[in-house]
């Protein structure tokens, strides 16, 4: 071989190993080199309008939500007291009554929250904040598990929130048992009609300021169930009769007297919220509650009632014993009527057992409409005359100044206006006679009429 033919051979030998090394690279690289993966979608965020802004990504929902109302009353009463002695309560009055604001919504599907504070607004440097709703929820599907401050499982007219209720104030069953949101623990499970609940909460509210040293605290425990045999809810309106029972049991817990909350009592709220009933009593330990209630809607037209019934057992020692003479039993009850002449119903809810909000069917300036207009009616009674009542047991006119026993009956007559949803005018005139024992010597009959205009409106 030539030395030239030798040269070309080496030169076309070593780029065919070149060649090769390349290949080889090449496939080991296309062997090794993995396809990137494709971005992740985008998360979708969204707001809509839920009477304030609602934010929405995948299950999670942020809502704020709040209320403002305010009230303007006239009140004039015949006695200031079960003597008839002293400054009687007359007069008009313009206050906040209540001023909300917190956030509701969920973390996933099935863990929920709802937390708000109730901005207590009084003279100059007497105004704070306490919680109102303040829980965790985990929803099922077809039960919930709460915990914290609450008032999942109640009575029906203190299960209706106080933006949604007829009057300006809830009925004197409701505010002498003392029935609200408070700290504890609650199960509610329910079908298409129907719903079953109870809770073990405390007594005590969340700002409580006590410790170790006073005990353990009052407590109680509350069951409810509803039914809706009849339950039709469409466009055109509600068809609806509704059934509930609820039992509760509170005690006032053991310990040094638990000084901090001492005895409980029965003091009927007025119906309006500057008008004092001076009608309190008791001094027990503890009570059992047993309560029936009925709701009836046929459109426009629409009646519900609660009757309670109160045994407690009297304070045998510590502080406050000898606050009533005895143990005793009260029974209460309300009846209401409603009409819509604008052609709207009371929205049911029968997950719970409770009325929302009414929709008005044509807003104010929208095709002629005015909104929403409803006309109210309501009788009730309050019997607290039991002798187990009295806080002596002399029979004596020195004694009356200390026995309160009463009898409360009132009526009501309501006027409610709904131009937009979220916003309510309500016009409320009552009539309270509280009727005094006084030891059985002497009868005092005092009458309280009130009007209550309210401007509300929450978001």
């Amino acid at each position: 071989m030539s030395k030239k033919n030798a040269m070309i051979t080496a030169a076309l030998a070593a780029l065919a190993s070149v060649s090769g090394a390349a290949a080889t690279v090449g496939v080991a690289n296309a062997q090794t080199t993995a396809t990137p993966a494709p971005p992740p979608p985008p998360v979708t965020v969204t707001t809509r309008w839920n009477g304030s802004p609602e934010t929405r990504e995948e299950d999670r929902r942020f809502h704020i939500n709040g209320r403002f109302q305010y009230d303007v009353a006239s009140t004039d009463a015949d006695c200031a007291n079960n003597t008839c002695t002293g400054v009687n309560e007359s007069g008009i009055r313009s206050y906040a009554r209540r001023a909300f604001l917190g956030v509701d919504g969920r973390l996933t599907e099935h863990w929920r929250y709802n937390v708000k504070f109730d901005f207590v607004l009084g003279g100059a440097g007497s105004a704070q904040a306490r919680a109102d709703d303040l829980y965790l929820e985990y929803a099922g599907e077809d039960w919930s598990f709460l915990i914290g401050n609450h008032n999942g499982i109640s009575p029906m007219e203190d299960r209706d929130s106080s933006l949604n209720i007829p009057f300006n104030e809830r009925s004197f069953l409701i505010s002498a048992g003392a029935f609200g949101k408070r700290p504890g623990i609650g199960w509610l499970t329910n079908g298409g009609n129907w719903s079953l609940g109870a809770a073990l909460q405390s007594n005590d509210t969340l700002d409580t300021g006590d410790t170790a040293a006073n005990g353990t605290e009052s407590y109680f425990g509350i069951a409810r169930a509803t039914w809706a045999p009849i339950y039709s809810q469409t466009p055109e309106g509600t068809t609806l009769v509704h059934l509930g029972v609820t039992g509760r049991y509170r005690d006032i817990g053991d310990g040094n007297g638990n000084a901090i909350d001492g005895a409980f009592n029965y003091n009927p709220g007025g119906l309006s919220n500057k008008q004092s009933n001076n009608a309190q009593v008791g001094g027990f330990q503890n009570d059992t509650y047993l309560g029936a209630e009925v709701a009836v809607q046929w459109n426009t037209f629409g009646m519900e009632a609660e009757y309670g019934h109160f045994e407690n057992e009297d304070i045998a020692t510590g502080p406050n014993a000898g606050s009533q003479l005895d143990d005793a039993s009260a029974d209460g009850y309300y009846v209401d009527f409603f009409w819509s002449p604008t052609g709207e119903s009371r929205r049911y809810n029968a997950a719970d057992g409770s009325f929302g909000a009414v929709t008005p069917l044509r807003t104010l300036g929208s095709d002629g409409g005015i909104g929403h207009i409803m006309l109210s009616a309501r009788y009730e009674n309050l019997d607290l005359t039991d002798n187990g009542f009295r806080i002596t047991n002399l029979a004596t006119v020195a004694a009356n100044a200390n026995d309160r026993r009463n009898e409360l009956t009132a009526y009501t007559l309501g006027a409610t206006w709904v131009p937009i949803s979220h916003v309510k005018f309500q016009l409320n005139y009552s009539s309270t006679d509280v009727n005094y024992l006084l030891n059985d010597v002497n009868h005092v009959d005092n009458t309280i009429d009130a009007v209550t205009l309210r401007t509300q409106f929450d978001w």
